[in-house]
Protein backbone atom coordinates (compact mmCIF):
# COMPACT_ATOMS: atom_id res chain seq x y z
CA UNK A 1 0.00 0.00 0.00
CA UNK A 2 1.46 3.36 -0.99
CA UNK A 3 1.57 6.20 1.47
CA UNK A 4 -1.43 8.23 -0.15
CA UNK A 5 -3.74 5.40 0.09
CA UNK A 6 -2.26 4.78 3.90
CA UNK A 7 -3.23 8.75 4.64
CA UNK A 8 -6.63 7.59 2.99
CA UNK A 9 -7.74 4.40 4.85
CA UNK A 10 -6.24 5.26 8.09
CA UNK A 11 -8.31 5.44 11.20
CA UNK A 12 -8.33 9.05 12.28
CA UNK A 13 -10.31 11.63 14.73
CA UNK A 14 -11.05 15.31 13.80
CA UNK A 15 -11.13 18.15 16.22
CA UNK A 16 -11.42 21.12 14.40
CA UNK A 17 -14.86 20.58 12.05
CA UNK A 18 -18.06 22.62 11.79
CA UNK A 19 -21.08 20.88 11.43
CA UNK A 20 -23.00 23.79 9.04
CA UNK A 21 -19.78 23.97 7.41
CA UNK A 22 -19.91 20.15 6.31
CA UNK A 23 -23.50 19.95 4.90
CA UNK A 24 -23.10 18.53 1.16
CA UNK A 25 -24.62 20.26 -1.58
CA UNK A 26 -26.72 17.42 -2.36
CA UNK A 27 -28.05 17.32 0.69
CA UNK A 28 -29.03 21.20 0.88
CA UNK A 29 -30.60 21.16 -2.16
CA UNK A 30 -33.02 18.26 -0.44
CA UNK A 31 -33.37 20.55 2.66
CA UNK A 32 -34.17 23.55 0.39
CA UNK A 33 -36.60 21.57 -1.58
CA UNK A 34 -38.25 20.26 1.73
CA UNK A 35 -38.63 24.06 3.43
CA UNK A 36 -39.28 25.70 0.06
CA UNK A 37 -36.28 28.00 0.17
CA UNK A 38 -34.76 29.25 -2.53
CA UNK A 39 -31.14 28.87 -3.46
CA UNK A 40 -28.72 30.18 -6.13
CA UNK A 41 -28.67 26.72 -8.02
CA UNK A 42 -30.41 23.44 -7.54
CA UNK A 43 -28.44 21.17 -9.25
CA UNK A 44 -25.48 19.40 -7.50
CA UNK A 45 -22.56 20.50 -9.85
CA UNK A 46 -23.88 24.61 -9.87
CA UNK A 47 -24.17 24.56 -6.39
CA UNK A 48 -20.80 22.78 -5.52
CA UNK A 49 -19.28 26.14 -7.31
CA UNK A 50 -21.63 28.32 -5.90
CA UNK A 51 -20.10 26.39 -2.50
CA UNK A 52 -16.22 27.29 -3.02
CA UNK A 53 -14.77 29.80 -0.77
CA UNK A 54 -14.26 33.11 -2.93
CA UNK A 55 -13.51 35.94 -0.26
CA UNK A 56 -15.05 35.74 3.31
CA UNK A 57 -17.69 37.85 2.82
CA UNK A 58 -19.01 35.50 0.14
CA UNK A 59 -18.04 32.42 2.89
CA UNK A 60 -20.14 34.10 5.16
CA UNK A 61 -23.23 34.73 3.35
CA UNK A 62 -22.96 31.34 2.07
CA UNK A 63 -22.88 29.83 5.53
CA UNK A 64 -26.49 31.69 6.41
CA UNK A 65 -27.61 30.22 3.16
CA UNK A 66 -26.90 27.06 4.44
CA UNK A 67 -28.75 27.75 8.20
CA UNK A 68 -31.76 29.25 6.51
CA UNK A 69 -32.67 25.70 4.77
CA UNK A 70 -32.71 24.06 8.16
CA UNK A 71 -36.45 24.43 9.89
CA UNK A 72 -36.97 21.16 12.17
CA UNK A 73 -35.56 18.99 14.45
CA UNK A 74 -35.67 16.15 11.38
CA UNK A 75 -33.16 18.44 9.29
CA UNK A 76 -30.76 18.71 12.13
CA UNK A 77 -31.08 15.28 12.94
CA UNK A 78 -30.44 14.49 8.98
CA UNK A 79 -27.65 16.56 8.84
CA UNK A 80 -25.81 15.25 11.69
CA UNK A 81 -26.81 11.86 10.54
CA UNK A 82 -24.65 13.02 7.02
CA UNK A 83 -22.20 14.15 8.81
CA UNK A 84 -21.65 10.59 10.27
CA UNK A 85 -21.63 8.66 6.78
CA UNK A 86 -18.75 11.13 5.59
CA UNK A 87 -16.79 10.14 9.50
CA UNK A 88 -17.70 6.66 8.49
CA UNK A 89 -16.38 7.16 4.76
CA UNK A 90 -13.47 8.52 5.95
CA UNK A 91 -12.83 6.15 8.53
CA UNK A 92 -13.45 9.33 11.40
CA UNK A 93 -13.50 6.99 14.43
CA UNK A 94 -14.12 10.04 16.66
CA UNK A 95 -14.81 13.82 16.40
CA UNK A 96 -15.44 16.99 18.20
CA UNK A 97 -17.67 19.11 16.26
CA UNK A 98 -18.49 22.36 16.58
CA UNK A 99 -22.03 24.09 16.10
CA UNK A 100 -23.61 27.82 16.50
CA UNK A 101 -26.63 26.70 19.06
CA UNK A 102 -27.81 30.67 18.89
CA UNK A 103 -27.66 31.16 15.24
CA UNK A 104 -30.04 28.71 14.78
CA UNK A 105 -32.12 29.42 17.41
CA UNK A 106 -32.67 32.90 16.21
CA UNK A 107 -32.91 31.72 12.37
CA UNK A 108 -35.55 28.91 13.01
CA UNK A 109 -37.24 30.16 16.25
CA UNK A 110 -37.06 26.78 17.91
CA UNK A 111 -35.54 26.13 21.18
CA UNK A 112 -32.40 25.16 21.48
CA UNK A 113 -33.52 21.82 23.15
CA UNK A 114 -35.57 20.64 20.60
CA UNK A 115 -32.46 21.46 17.65
CA UNK A 116 -29.87 19.73 20.25
CA UNK A 117 -32.59 16.63 20.12
CA UNK A 118 -32.88 16.52 16.29
CA UNK A 119 -29.01 16.59 16.70
CA UNK A 120 -28.53 13.95 18.89
CA UNK A 121 -30.79 11.76 16.67
CA UNK A 122 -29.18 11.62 14.19
CA UNK A 123 -25.52 11.74 16.05
CA UNK A 124 -27.23 8.17 18.08
CA UNK A 125 -28.25 6.62 14.93
CA UNK A 126 -24.78 7.28 13.23
CA UNK A 127 -23.01 5.60 16.06
CA UNK A 128 -25.40 2.43 15.53
CA UNK A 129 -25.08 2.28 12.21
CA UNK A 130 -21.14 3.05 11.63
CA UNK A 131 -19.80 2.88 15.05
CA UNK A 132 -18.62 6.91 14.31
CA UNK A 133 -19.09 8.79 17.65
CA UNK A 134 -18.84 12.73 18.33
CA UNK A 135 -19.62 15.57 21.06
CA UNK A 136 -20.37 19.00 20.65
CA UNK A 137 -18.31 22.70 20.84
CA UNK A 138 -21.14 24.99 21.19
CA UNK A 139 -19.42 28.41 19.70
CA UNK A 140 -20.18 31.83 20.62
CA UNK A 141 -19.80 34.18 17.44
CA UNK A 142 -17.32 36.78 17.83
CA UNK A 143 -19.19 39.39 16.06
CA UNK A 144 -22.32 38.75 18.13
CA UNK A 145 -20.80 39.22 21.41
CA UNK A 146 -24.50 39.61 22.74
CA UNK A 147 -25.11 36.30 22.37
CA UNK A 148 -22.00 34.76 24.83
CA UNK A 149 -23.91 34.65 28.17
CA UNK A 150 -26.89 32.52 26.56
CA UNK A 151 -24.49 30.30 24.58
CA UNK A 152 -22.81 29.39 27.71
CA UNK A 153 -25.72 29.02 29.18
CA UNK A 154 -27.03 26.39 26.40
CA UNK A 155 -23.48 24.66 26.62
CA UNK A 156 -24.04 24.16 30.47
CA UNK A 157 -27.37 23.21 30.36
CA UNK A 158 -26.65 20.50 27.24
CA UNK A 159 -23.56 18.98 28.96
CA UNK A 160 -25.81 15.55 29.57
CA UNK A 161 -26.96 16.10 25.96
CA UNK A 162 -22.63 15.61 24.70
CA UNK A 163 -22.03 19.06 24.99
CA UNK A 164 -18.37 19.31 25.95
CA UNK A 165 -17.07 22.53 25.33
CA UNK A 166 -17.55 26.49 24.74
CA UNK A 167 -15.81 27.36 20.94
CA UNK A 168 -14.99 31.40 19.88
CA UNK A 169 -15.35 31.73 16.29
CA UNK A 170 -16.26 34.51 13.40
CA UNK A 171 -13.87 37.49 13.27
CA UNK A 172 -10.89 37.92 14.69
CA UNK A 173 -10.24 41.30 13.60
CA UNK A 174 -12.01 44.01 15.96
CA UNK A 175 -13.19 41.41 18.01
CA UNK A 176 -10.67 40.46 20.63
CA UNK A 177 -10.62 37.60 23.11
CA UNK A 178 -10.78 40.45 26.07
CA UNK A 179 -14.42 40.59 25.15
CA UNK A 180 -15.20 37.54 26.30
CA UNK A 181 -13.01 36.77 29.85
CA UNK A 182 -15.98 36.74 32.09
CA UNK A 183 -17.81 33.93 30.11
CA UNK A 184 -14.99 32.01 29.16
CA UNK A 185 -13.50 32.21 33.36
CA UNK A 186 -17.18 31.38 34.16
CA UNK A 187 -16.76 28.28 31.64
CA UNK A 188 -13.35 27.16 33.26
CA UNK A 189 -15.45 27.34 37.10
CA UNK A 190 -17.96 25.57 35.49
CA UNK A 191 -15.47 23.18 34.10
CA UNK A 192 -16.70 23.00 30.55
CA UNK A 193 -13.73 22.67 28.15
CA UNK A 194 -12.60 25.91 26.40
CA UNK A 195 -11.70 26.23 22.64
CA UNK A 196 -11.61 29.38 20.74
CA UNK A 197 -10.34 30.02 17.67
CA UNK A 198 -7.04 32.66 17.70
CA UNK A 199 -4.25 33.06 15.48
CA UNK A 200 -5.60 32.43 11.89
CA UNK A 201 -6.23 35.68 10.70
CA UNK A 202 -4.70 37.63 13.83
CA UNK A 203 -1.42 37.18 15.07
CA UNK A 204 0.62 36.20 17.71
CA UNK A 205 -1.07 38.40 20.10
CA UNK A 206 -4.58 36.83 19.92
CA UNK A 207 -3.04 33.58 20.98
CA UNK A 208 -1.42 34.51 23.74
CA UNK A 209 -5.08 36.38 24.73
CA UNK A 210 -6.81 33.07 23.98
CA UNK A 211 -4.41 31.46 26.43
CA UNK A 212 -3.75 33.46 29.38
CA UNK A 213 -7.63 35.56 29.15
CA UNK A 214 -9.51 32.59 27.94
CA UNK A 215 -7.87 29.91 29.38
CA UNK A 216 -7.81 27.89 26.28
CA UNK A 217 -7.02 24.20 26.23
CA UNK A 218 -6.70 24.11 22.86
CA UNK A 219 -6.46 26.50 20.03
CA UNK A 220 -8.50 26.65 16.76
CA UNK A 221 -5.75 27.13 13.48
CA UNK A 222 -2.99 29.22 15.60
CA UNK A 223 -0.91 28.70 12.48
CA UNK A 224 0.60 32.55 13.44
CA UNK A 225 2.12 31.36 16.40
CA UNK A 226 5.11 30.42 14.06
CA UNK A 227 5.54 34.45 13.84
CA UNK A 228 6.85 34.57 17.63
CA UNK A 229 9.55 32.59 18.99
CA UNK A 230 8.34 32.92 22.43
CA UNK A 231 5.08 31.87 21.86
CA UNK A 232 5.73 28.65 20.06
CA UNK A 233 8.81 27.68 23.44
CA UNK A 234 5.32 28.51 25.51
CA UNK A 235 3.08 26.32 23.74
CA UNK A 236 5.74 23.49 23.21
CA UNK A 237 6.56 23.53 27.04
CA UNK A 238 2.74 23.96 27.94
CA UNK A 239 1.61 20.79 25.31
CA UNK A 240 -1.33 22.87 24.15
CA UNK A 241 -2.42 21.59 21.21
CA UNK A 242 -3.14 23.44 16.95
CA UNK A 243 -6.30 22.32 15.50
CA UNK A 244 -4.54 22.97 12.32
CA UNK A 245 -6.35 23.42 9.03
CA UNK A 246 -4.05 23.87 5.94
CA UNK A 247 -6.80 23.86 3.54
CA UNK A 248 -8.89 26.36 5.27
CA UNK A 249 -5.53 28.57 5.68
CA UNK A 250 -4.64 28.41 1.65
CA UNK A 251 -8.62 29.04 0.89
CA UNK A 252 -9.18 32.03 3.46
CA UNK A 253 -5.45 33.79 2.09
CA UNK A 254 -3.89 33.47 5.78
CA UNK A 255 -1.07 31.58 2.97
CA UNK A 256 -1.16 31.73 -0.44
CA UNK A 257 -0.32 28.13 -0.99
CA UNK A 258 0.83 25.23 0.92
CA UNK A 259 4.38 25.71 0.13
CA UNK A 260 4.43 28.73 2.38
CA UNK A 261 2.29 27.13 4.90
CA UNK A 262 4.04 26.68 8.17
CA UNK A 263 2.71 23.06 9.21
CA UNK A 264 5.97 21.47 8.69
CA UNK A 265 7.89 24.47 10.91
CA UNK A 266 5.58 23.72 13.17
CA UNK A 267 5.40 20.10 13.50
CA UNK A 268 9.71 19.82 13.70
CA UNK A 269 9.54 22.65 16.48
CA UNK A 270 7.78 19.75 18.36
CA UNK A 271 4.51 21.64 18.76
CA UNK A 272 1.50 19.33 19.72
CA UNK A 273 -0.17 19.68 16.27
CA UNK A 274 -3.52 17.46 14.59
CA UNK A 275 -4.67 18.44 11.30
CA UNK A 276 -8.43 19.22 10.34
CA UNK A 277 -11.15 20.07 7.58
CA UNK A 278 -12.78 22.76 9.27
CA UNK A 279 -15.59 23.63 6.40
CA UNK A 280 -14.81 20.59 4.43
CA UNK A 281 -17.44 20.92 1.05
CA UNK A 282 -16.83 24.99 1.22
CA UNK A 283 -12.99 24.51 1.19
CA UNK A 284 -13.47 21.69 -1.36
CA UNK A 285 -11.54 19.21 1.17
CA UNK A 286 -12.24 16.53 3.76
CA UNK A 287 -10.31 14.92 6.41
CA UNK A 288 -8.65 12.16 3.98
CA UNK A 289 -7.31 14.73 1.82
CA UNK A 290 -6.10 16.96 4.65
CA UNK A 291 -4.19 13.55 5.53
CA UNK A 292 -2.84 13.18 1.71
CA UNK A 293 -2.35 17.21 1.83
CA UNK A 294 0.30 16.05 4.89
CA UNK A 295 2.11 13.45 2.35
CA UNK A 296 2.37 15.28 -0.98
CA UNK A 297 3.24 19.00 0.12
CA UNK A 298 4.51 18.75 3.53
CA UNK A 299 6.65 14.96 3.28
CA UNK A 300 4.64 13.35 6.16
CA UNK A 301 6.31 9.81 6.84
CA UNK A 302 4.08 6.94 8.00
CA UNK A 303 5.22 7.08 11.15
CA UNK A 304 4.23 10.71 11.47
CA UNK A 305 0.91 10.38 9.41
CA UNK A 306 -0.10 7.39 13.04
CA UNK A 307 1.55 10.61 15.70
CA UNK A 308 -0.50 13.12 13.93
CA UNK A 309 -3.75 11.04 14.32
CA UNK A 310 -2.65 9.49 17.49
CA UNK A 311 -2.38 13.62 18.25
CA UNK A 312 -6.47 14.30 18.05
CA UNK A 313 -6.98 11.33 20.63
CA UNK A 314 -4.51 12.59 22.80
CA UNK A 315 -6.27 16.42 22.82
CA UNK A 316 -9.21 15.49 22.61
CA UNK A 317 -11.68 15.72 25.70
CA UNK A 318 -12.51 12.07 26.10
CA UNK A 319 -11.74 10.42 29.59
CA UNK A 320 -7.95 8.80 30.20
CA UNK A 321 -9.83 5.80 29.51
CA UNK A 322 -11.66 6.07 26.78
CA UNK A 323 -8.38 7.34 24.90
CA UNK A 324 -6.20 4.62 26.23
CA UNK A 325 -9.10 2.38 24.44
CA UNK A 326 -9.28 4.58 20.99
CA UNK A 327 -5.12 4.59 20.65
CA UNK A 328 -5.04 0.54 21.30
CA UNK A 329 -8.06 0.48 18.86
CA UNK A 330 -5.56 3.16 16.15
CA UNK A 331 -2.91 1.20 16.73
CA UNK A 332 -3.84 -2.52 15.91
CA UNK A 333 -5.45 -0.71 12.58
CA UNK A 334 -2.33 0.88 11.79
CA UNK A 335 -0.37 -2.60 12.08
CA UNK A 336 -3.11 -4.16 10.07
CA UNK A 337 -2.94 -1.45 7.14
CA UNK A 338 0.75 -1.57 7.33
CA UNK A 339 1.02 -5.23 5.90
CA UNK A 340 -1.46 -5.01 3.18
Amino acid sequence: MNLLEFAQRMPKAELHVHLEGSILPRTLIKLAKHNHVSLPADDEASLTEYYRFRNFEQFLKTYLMVTHCLRTPDDYQLIAYQYGCECARQNIRYAEVTFTIMTNVSLTGLPWQEILRGLNAGREQAQVDFGVRWQWVFDIVRNDPETQNSVLDISLAGREMGVIALGLGGREDGYPPELFVETFERARLEQLHRVPHAGEISGPPSVWSAIKLLHAERIGHGVRSIEDPDLMEYLKKSSIPLEICPTSNIRLKVYPDYAHHPLRKLWDAGLMLTVNSDDPPMFGTDLNNEYQVLVKDFDFTQPELERISMNAIHASFLSQGEKHKLEQDFQDEFTRLAKI
